[in-house]
């Protein structure tokens, strides 16, 4: 389906849960007022009444977001009437974005599903660091889970925020690693998505700094390779492997978004830096599958223009996280 910019909307990111097992410092509060009601998160009916009607929509590829989505008790349930969809070729991708504690238990059967390619979030490979960033995380259970996931054929790629003055310094030690496990790789600018205590203007670091560290190592060139996200690749001839860049800041790719998301909540946002949304949950009550696709047509046809992120201001997107909006 297209806006009203012309943008083909084809691909819908879903977080069934805001909950998460570790507490990076950039994504929300280590003590977080701000989760939903357990009674709140979408059962695995109107999980699958949202799938639904989307696919009738168009929509083509679905990731599975969280919180971390592995965490949710009956994801297995969700995930494989979605893999039912893929086996029909209603969808052409089943995706999944972990933090990857979970990787180890369910690997095998994330695989069966036909979860080809997975997102991990690991932001540093160096234990100490890995468990300040997030909490109290433990870096040697995560890359557990990621060998296991390689070994079942699932395609890694690592999602990496470029913090300044934290992990500027293991930009080429990460891109060594990816290439050295034909691991994909991204580095993203942070977000100012909900207010935390540390300033995000402190924290940023732009992809332009981050090349030109690069740059004193290895040559970058322009690549072709695109994927169903929003990284801008680029070829490493040195380590024969891509990294892509992901720049919602300094460099927005707004004019190619082909995005929606809903939150765990049954919230449906057009643009992860907009404010404006709709709740679904009153239609999807009605039992009325041709309501469920009015709002859901209208919502994708409205979809912004673009996001207004300026990290030099305070967010203007106070209480909600990414790990409600999904990451």
């Amino acid at each position: 389906m297209l806006d009203n910019f012309g943008r083909k909307v084809n691909y819908v990111r879903i977080s069934v849960t805001d909950r998460c097992d570790l507490r990076c410092k950039y994504c929300m509060p280590e003590s977080n007022p701000y989760f939903y009601d357990k009674k709140e998160i979408l059962s695995t009916k109107k999980l699958e009444k949202i799938s639904n009607a989307l696919v009738k929509l168009g929509i083509k590829k679905i990731r599975i977001t969280g919180g971390e989505p592995l965490v949710r008790k009956d994801i297995i349930d969700y995930m494989s009437f979605l893999s039912k969809k893929l086996k029909q070729n209603k969808i052409d991708e089943l995706l999944l974005t972990t933090n990857g504690t979970q990787l180890a238990k369910y690997a095998s059967t994330l695989s069966h599903l036909g979860v080809k390619r997975i997102n991990v979030s690991l932001d540093s490979l160096i234990s100490e660091k890995f468990k300040f960033i997030t909490n109290g995380g433990k870096l040697d259970q995560i890359l557990e889970g990621i060998f296991l996931a390689r070994e079942k054929n699932i395609s890694i790629k690592i999602n990496t925020v470029l913090l300044n003055k934290f992990n500027d310094d293991e930009i080429i030690p990460i891109m060594e690693w990816c290439a050295k496990n034909k691991f994909k790789l991204s580095f993203i600018e942070v977000m100012p998505i909900g207010e935390v205590s540390s300033s995000r203007s402190l924290q940023y670091l732009s992809v332009k700094t981050a090349k030109e560290i690069i740059s004193k190592k290895f040559e970058l060139v322009d690549s072709s390779l695109k994927s169903s996200g929003p990284s801008s690749y680029f070829f490493c001839k040195k380590l024969n492997s891509y990294v892509g860049f992901i720049s919602p800041i300094s460099d927005h790719f707004c004019l190619t978004c082909n995005r929606i998301r809903i939150t765990s909540n049954g919230i449906i946002y057009p643009c992860l830096g907009d404010n404006n949304s709709v709740n679904l949950n009153p239609i999807l009550e009605t039992n009325k599958e041709y309501k469920l696709l009015e709002v859901l047509k209208n919502v994708i046809f409205n979809k912004p223009e673009k996001h207004n992120f300026n990290i030099d201001e305070k967010s203007y997107i106070k209480k909600r996280f990414m790990n409600t909006t999904g990451g």
